[in-house]
């Protein structure tokens, strides 16, 4: 499946691509025609790269950054010259006013800039998100969860990310860590995963990690071989399977909605009804089962990029934040990006859960 989409994402790039060489050469010929049409079939070039198998073989992680911020350059390049195209043929159209090829292309290097240039920068910093949970019932002490998704490992975080993500939760005292899925994903090489795996053995809370998979590690050749690592480190993977952490609560982590899985309460039994129970479950949707006290989810990025940020909403009406009824949903952005390593109004995070019990009042 992501092959044909890749496959498919490569002929409208040398579509695009083609249509605006040939839109430039009505514009203008010779020495400077000829320039752009080889930056253009360089960076197309490198696009394709970007997005095969071989990038992520690559072992200097210098040159993957290098190769990754130019593959970004194109891809944002095509999108606003298109656009740019577009505003240019309907003033002509309505012989409102005839934008020349210079203000075009000036434009277009304005803004490809001051786009990668803010993307970069609001993806860079780790956000800790907190927020609060009233319990179904009353718990003897307060809860404390901390939530990953969507690290895509080695495409979305890299190895100076992944130390600034543990330095972080190294300092917070914690009941479990959380992980809501695509930790890995169909290109993540294995000496990040293997990075993430010794950082995970070394962690004061080595032991508390429980992850349920995403549809991204559905796409990954290396699943199995990468979720042996996973267990070898420690991390708990819970694919329709329920953990009981310390005889105070229990976590039930789903497989992805694109696997075949178990219903809900299928999972749930009468013995878990005196303690919380927390369920992972990649994709944010509300389940029919209302009797569990918090599910975790990411998935959507928030969209990662706005405008996508409005369409995903529309895709998933509960794309980001948390959410009250039927039942609490905490959903996040993400702590990793993915496609390209940018964020425009939205944030990369770590989410914070304190889960408190029901007051003596509430429960009246």
């Amino acid at each position: 499946m992501m092959g044909v989409f890749l496959a498919g994402m490569g002929v409208l790039v040398c579509i695009v691509s083609y249509l605006q060489l040939r839109w430039i050469h009505q514009q203008v010929q010779g020495f400077f025609y000829r320039c752009l049409q080889v930056l253009l079939v360089i960076g197309d070039g490198i696009l394709f790269y970007r997005f095969s198998n071989q990038f992520y073989r690559l072992q200097q992680e210098s040159l993957r950054a290098l190769l990754l911020l130019i593959s970004t350059i194109v891809l944002v390049w095509l999108i606003l010259f298109a656009l740019m195209q577009g505003i240019a043929f309907l003033l002509d159209k309505r012989r409102a006013y005839r934008l020349s090829l210079r203000y075009i292309l000036g434009g277009c290097i304005l803004f490809t800039a001051l786009f990668v240039y803010i993307g970069y920068r609001q993806a860079a910093p780790l956000v800790l998100r907190s927020y609060s949970v009233t319990a179904k019932m009353n718990i003897a002490k307060d809860l404390q969860f901390y939530l990953l998704s969507d690290l895509h490992l080695g495409s979305g975080m890299d190895k100076q990310r992944i130390d600034q993500m543990f330095a972080m939760l190294e300092k917070q005292p914690m009941d479990a860590l959380l992980a809501a899925g695509d930790l890995f994903d169909e290109a993540t090489p294995i000496t990040d995963l293997q990075y993430f795996c010794a950082k995970c053995r070394s962690a004061s809370f080595h032991d508390k990690i429980y992850y349920s998979p995403g549809n991204h590690e559905l796409l990954s050749k290396n699943r199995k071989a990468y979720e042996t690592l996973l267990k070898q480190s420690g991390i708990h993977i819970l694919k329709d399977e329920t953990a009981l952490v310390d005889h105070r609560f229990y976590v039930i982590g789903r497989k992805d909605k694109k696997e075949k899985r178990m219903e809900l309460a299928t999972l749930m039994n009468s013995g878990q009804a005196d303690k919380p129970i927390i369920v992972i479950d990649h994709r944010p949707c509300f389940d029919d089962v209302h009797a569990i006290d918090l599910q975790v989810s990411g998935h959507t990025h928030q969209g990662q990029i706005f405008p996508n940020t409005l369409f995903t909403k529309l895709a998933y009406p509960y794309d980001y934040g948390a959410y009250q009824q039927p039942y609490p949903m905490i959903v996040s952005s993400g702590a990793g990006t993915w496609g390209m390593p940018i964020r425009i109004g939205t944030t990369s995070e770590i989410v914070k859960i304190t889960l408190k019990g029901q007051s003596f009042r509430d429960m009246l």
